[in-house]
Formats: structure tokens, C-alpha cells, sequence
């Protein structure tokens, strides 16, 4: 069952939205915001199409004797198992890590490589470089079948622009300083989801989205300063979408400055007339089934492997049980803080009462995440599932006794945002969007956010939500506690929706 929009505010407006967080291996955050904008787009009215860099080249001779519409067919199936594969990342070479010089070499080798990609890449890409499918054509097609592409059916169609992302990256990265040029003459909008170094041309209206200045303000994100500095700059003509205020605020100091008319007009929120501070929606999505009738919300049993007891005589990855785990759904990189976290678990009482620290992220070649499996190593209780699909992420949120999330910083922070939304605890650390978090409707009363000085400070609070899980070993009451979230979701799902569409036609008008 969809959320219902307002009304078709939308109608008639063909939007493009870039695609460049879907195209990635893993779904995270900005993916997750991607997703949501197509669908609210889709929902109030709009004719939505996707912007890729995937393409595919027929070049072989007997590709080219093929009718066009064989060829076409085989194109965008190859573009769409692009996008249902992802990019993967390549691990970091071991002996980089040992030897310095090697380190250098490869750094310069890359510089190298990307020089020589960008110097076949277009600068432009005119309307004949752009290759349109549209999806309503795919007859019975298997791809929309994918979990993973589930957006496609809020989608009208797919843009393929070879390379555009790379090129306009690579471009933040010269000495000119030049965004990568596109001619969009048949749409009415493109809606980055991620700041972008291009310039369209032949379009009334462009709308980029700021999420944070974290490459700029935390040394060991992977990203390059001055590459993320220049898609920002690339921003300034551009109407500007933001996910909190405190990354609005961000970039009003540090990128662009409001003058003291605008400051005095905007009073404590620094938003200018085209720009929106906008919420983005909660990430998970439940079955029909469930929500079929809305005076009767079902039941959702977990189906997770993670959350069934191993079978006799089979081996299985660990597990756990409902109500019996608190949940760390993130990425695991130094920003995150997991360290500071499996530290406070080793600490607290959680271990004895069979309360296990479920890790939702992929360990990386890194020395953070050796770290992390000393720690593991020596604490049993922590369970390191890798990156999850969105059925099992479901699972997890609605038979977890709380969230954790102990960032150093953050953009917004959708994991707080969806346990608030479910109305199960979250600790959280105090960074402002968490707290931008914690100060709306009712979730002052799930969110704690707590200073990541001390591990301590976090043990206790975890020591505190132990006595939790007794309860819901009762079958009819960890029942009615997942029925309970889900109704609330749901609830406060539609209203983020509604917001969302509010902001999108304040920024478009």
C-alpha cells in the first residue's frame, strides 16, 4: 500500500534525478534519500526519469547487424544489471598498507588513469550523447523483480550519459575548474542526490542536494577535499535542497556566507528563497499483506536466518533471537564510531543478560576495522553480519531492543530517524542532527543522545535498556510490540511524505 500524497501537485513536470548513489555496491544513506525523492516525485504526479553514467556498446559486427530494437533490448538490460549489480570497491592492496613507496605509486598511478579517462570523456554531453529508454516498454522484465530495483517502478525511464559522473569528478579536479556541460532540453528539472560538478543547459530548473561538508571537516573520509569542495562550489547557481539545518549552516559559513540582510531575514534558520531544509523520509518499506487493512495492522515474524536458531547438523552464520540484540546499522568507517561502541558493549552487562551487539556493515582492509576484529575476537557477543539486504534490515529494526548510533558526525542520520519513526529506543551521539532528530514530534522520548568522550557513559546506557528483553520473551508481547511499530511507521512515514512534497514544490516555485 503506497503513501498517499496530497495531490498531484506534479503533473505534467518531467524530472531527472541522478542516480549516482544506486549505482554504487552498497545502498546506503544517499541511496536510500534517492529512492525516497523518486518515489515522492512519482507519487505527486511527475513523470520521473533516472540519470546514469552506465552504458553499454554493441560493438561487434554481428551486435550491429541486429535490428535496433534487439539492440536496444540488449542495451538496457545490460544498463539495468549494471545498476542491479553496483560498483563494487576493491579492497585496499595489502602491501600499500606495509610500504609507503608503494602506497605513492599506486596513488599517482590512479591520478594517471583518471587523467587519461577524463581526457576520453566528453566535456559535454549534447541530447544525441544521451541514450533514453523508457521503462514502460520492458515487457514481463526480470529486473523489476530485483529488490534492489524496486524504485524502477516509480520510474518513467532511464537516461544513460557514458561516464558523466566520473568526468564531472574528475573535472573538480583540474585547474580550470570546469563542471561538466549537459544538454537536457527535454526534461523541466534535474534533482542532484548528491552534489554534482555538472552545468545543464536548456532546463528552466536545477535543484542540488547538500547532505553534509564531512569530507571537508573530518581528515580520514576517503574523499578527495578539493574535489567535494568544488561540487559544492558547483552548488552556488544551482536552487539548494539541505537535510538539516546544521548542514545548511555548514555551508552557509564555510561555502557560501549569507550576507547580513539574508541573516537578519532568516533569522536562527539560515535558508535562503530558493533553498529548502528538508527531512528525508524513513528508509523501510513493509509488505502490502501487512498494511492491507489499516484498523488491523498484521504481524511481521522475523524471517531473517539471523534471527532463527541453527538448524541441527547444519552449519550456519551466527544468529540471534527477537528482542535479544541491540542494532549498529552503518557503514564501518572511523566516523561512525564503532570502536567507541564495541569498546562500551565489552564494558556493560549486555553480554550476560544473552544480549548480543548486532554490526550491520562490511569490514573493511583497513586499520580501523582490524581494530574492530581485535575487539571482536575477544568479545563473543558481538555479531558481524556484513552488509544486509532491505528484508533482512527490516527484520532487524523490528526485533531489535534499541538502536546505537554513536557518529562522530553526521548529515542527518536516517538509522535514528527510522528507530524514532518505529518508536524503539535509540542511543545516539549528541552531534546536531541527531538532535535535529531527538527535537521532533514525540522523539525526544525514544532518542538519547549522549557525548562519545567516554565508553562508560555509553555502557551505562546500554546497561539500562538490558532489563528490556525479558518482556518480550513472551510470544504475544513481542507481537504486539512489532504490530505497535509498524503502525506508527507507517504514520509518521506518510507525514514525512507529505513534507517532503511541501518542501520539493517550496524549492520549485
Amino acid at each position: 500500500m503506497s503513501q498517499a500524497m496530497p495531490e498531484n501537485r506534479f503533473n505534467g513536470l518531467r524530472v531527472l534525478v541522478t542516480g549516482y548513489d544506486l549505482e554504487q555496491g552498497e545502498h546506503r544513506g544517499i541511496a536510500v534519500y534517492t529512492k525516497a525523492l523518486i518515489r515522492c516525485l512519482h507519487e505527486a504526479g511527475a513523470e520521473v526519469w533516472l540519470l546514469t553514467e552506465f552504458s553499454a556498446t554493441l560493438a561487434s559486427r554481428g551486435m550491429r547487424r541486429l535490428p535496433r530494437s534487439t539492440r536496444r533490448m540488449i542495451q538496457n538490460a545490460r544498463i539495468l544489471e549494471a545498476l542491479a549489480t553496483g560498483k563494487q570497491v576493491k579492497d585496499r592492496n595489502f602491501l600499500a598498507e606495509r610500504f609507503g613507496f608503494i602506497r605513492t605509486i599506486l596513488k599517482w598511478s590512479h591520478r594517471l588513469h583518471l587523467l587519461i579517462e577524463f581526457i576520453q570523456l566528453p566535456k559535454r554531453y549534447e541530447r544525441k550523447d544521451l541514450h533514453h529508454f523508457p521503462l514502460l516498454g520492458l515487457i514481463d522484465n526480470p529486473y523489476k523483480r530485483i529488490e534492489r530495483l524496486s524504485y524502477l517502478q516509480h520510474l518513467e525511464g532511464i537516461v544513460s550519459a557514458p561516464g558523466v559522473f566520473l568526468a564531472s569528478q574528475t573535472a573538480a579536479l583540474l585547474k580550470q575548474d570546469k563542471p561538466v556541460q549537459i544538454d537536457l532540453q527535454d526534461f523541466d528539472l534535474l534533482l542532484t542526490s548528491c552534489p554534482l560538478n555538472i552545468l545543464p543547459h536548456h532546463l528552466p530548473v536545477f535543484v542540488q542536494t547538500v547532505h553534509d561538508l564531512i569530507p571537508l571537516e573530518y581528515v580520514s573520509h576517503n574523499e578527495n577535499s578539493l574535489m567535494f569542495s568544488r561540487r559544492l562550489q558547483a552548488c552556488l547557481p544551482a536552487r539548494r535542497l539541505f537535510v538539516s539545518n546544521s548542514t545548511a549552516s555548514k555551508f552557509h559559513h564555510h561555502i557560501r556566507a549569507l550576507t547580513k540582510e539574508e541573516q537578519r531575514k532568516s533569522g536562527s534558520r539560515p535558508i535562503e528563497e530558493q533553498e529548502q531544509v528538508i527531512v528525508q523520509p524513513p528508509s523501510l518499506n513493509f509488505p502490502d499483506w501487512i498494511l492491507a487493512d489499516p484498523h488491523r495492522i498484521g504481524d511481521y515474524e522475523p524471517t531473517s536466518y539471523l534471527l532463527r536458531a541453527s538448524p541441527k547438523g547444519k552449519k550456519r552464520p551466527r544468529s540471534t533471537g527477537a528482542f535479544q540484540y541491540v542494532l549498529f546499522n552503518s557503514s564501518v568507517e572511523a566516523r561512525k564510531n564503532l570502536l567507541l561502541l564495541a569498546q562500551a558493549y565489552a564494558q556493560s552487562n549486555l553480554s550476560s543478560h544473552g544480549i548480543i551487539l548486532c554490526v550491520t556493515g562490511k569490514l573493511k582492509v583497513d586499520e580501523y576495522s582490524k581494530s574492530i576484529q581485535e575487539i571482536v575476537r575477544h568479545e563473543p557477543g558481538i555479531m558481524l553480519t556484513g552488509y544486509v539486504d532491505e528484508s533482512t534490515k527490516l527484520d532487524l529494526y523490528l526485533n531489535s531492543l534499541a538502536l546505537l548510533s554513536p557518529s562522530l558526525v553526521e548529515g542527518f542520520g536516517i538509522p535514528v530517524l527510522d528507530a524514532a519513526c518505529l518508536g524503539m529506543p535509540s542511543i545516539a551521539s549528541d552531534c546536531d542532527s541527531h538532535n535535529e532528530i531527538r527535537s521532533m514530534h514525540d522523539f525526544d522520548q525514544h532518542v538519547l543522545t549522549i557525548s562519545t568522550l567516554q565508553s562508560s557513559d555509553w555502557a551505562e546506557a546500554m546497561n539500562a535498556i538490558a532489563g528490556l528483553g525479558e518482556a518480550f520473551k513472551d510470544p504475544k508481547l513481542a507481537t504486539k510490540e512489532r504490530r505497535r511499530r509498524i503502525s506508527r511507521y507507517q504514520h509518521y512515514k506518510s507525514i514525512f511524505y507529505k513534507d517532503l512534497t511541501d518542501k520539493l514544490e517550496a524549492v520549485l516555485n
